[in-house]
Parts: C-alpha cells; sequence; structure tokens
C-alpha cells in the first residue's frame, strides 16, 4: 500500500468517526427534545385549530372565530366584531383603528407574512394544577426563526409587532 493511500484511509476513517459522532450527539438532542416522540393528539389538535384561525382571520370570517370563542363571552364579542371600530375588531382585523400607534391587527400581521408558520408550544402545570397549558405562535419564518420563537427576551420584545400568539388553557 503506497504511503498516499495510508494517509487518505486513516483522514476517512478519522473523518467517519467524527461524522458518526456528530450524527450521535444531534440524534440525541432531538432525541431530548422530544422530536422522536410519539405526536401528542392534544398538541396536533391545537396546531388544526390553528389553521382554522389563521384562514378565519385572513377571510375575515367571524362567525369560525366566535364559534371558537369562551361560551361566556361569545354574544358580547359577537356585538362588537359587527361593530367596524370596536376595539377587538380593530385588534383582529383593522390596523387603522388601534391606537397606541403603530400596532398591527392580526389580519395584518398574518396577511404580510411570506412564509406563514404557526408552533404549538407547550406549557407546564403548576403545582395543585390540573389543566394543560399551550400557546399557539404565528409567525413570519423568513423574518423570524424558530431559535427565536425559544428566547423570551425576544418574545417579549417583538412579538406585539411579528409574532401573534393565542394562550389555551
Amino acid at each position: 500500500m503506497s504511503k498516499f493511500a495510508r494517509g487518505y484511509r486513516k483522514t476517512s476513517i478519522g473523518f467517519g468517526i467524527v461524522v458518526c459522532i456528530a450524527t450521535i450527539s444531534l440524534l440525541a438532542n432531538l432525541s431530548a427534545q422530544g422530536f422522536f416522540s410519539a405526536p401528542d393528539p392534544e398538541l396536533l389538535g391545537l396546531h388544526q385549530l390553528g389553521l382554522d384561525l389563521a384562514h378565519a382571520i385572513l377571510e375575515k370570517d367571524s362567525a369560525t372565530l366566535l364559534r371558537y370563542d369562551r361560551a361566556d363571552l361569545r354574544a358580547e364579542d359577537e356585538l362588537a366584531l359587527k361593530q367596524k371600530d370596536s376595539d377587538l375588531y380593530c385588534f383582529l382585523f383593522d390596523s387603522r383603528c388601534i391606537s397606541p400607534r403603530p400596532s398591527r391587527s392580526v389580519f395584518e400581521k398574518l396577511s404580510r407574512a411570506h412564509d406563514l408558520q404557526i408552533s404549538v408550544v407547550r406549557g407546564r402545570k403548576s403545582s395543585g394544577d390540573t389543566h394543560r397549558y399551550a400557546q399557539l405562535l404565528f409567525y413570519d419564518r423568513s423574518q423570524v426563526s424558530e431559535k427565536s420563537l425559544r428566547s423570551a427576551k425576544y418574545l417579549c420584545e417583538q412579538s406585539p409587532n411579528q409574532i401573534v400568539s393565542w394562550s389555551f388553557k
């Protein structure tokens, strides 16, 4: 075997070991984050709900939005959504009537997204609480990275401008 062939063989074995270690590390990290766990039906259902809500907002379909509203608020919200200058209508559909300016309506944030994504964030249970909490985040993946979504500081600073969130109990 030539000197070149032995050097190449050692290099390729070394490179193979590095690739193997990196792959194992990546898989372990993904597994720890839950990427390989069985899908949670409740969270999948929440993602579908997010798709339905986004579609309703983009179509300005108040009836669909009201189906998901709390029963004790539905009648009041139905009246508010019929008034084009109400806080609820402005918040959801019309940035022009939101104060303080320059705030953006949910419709504006979703309709201007180049790559609209919906992320379900599983919440933690507090001690003594039997409820499950989760949050839907609607964002433009061309502007917001998934890493940014895991940053509390980023969410606090940028959420009003770039991210729409709904919390669920």
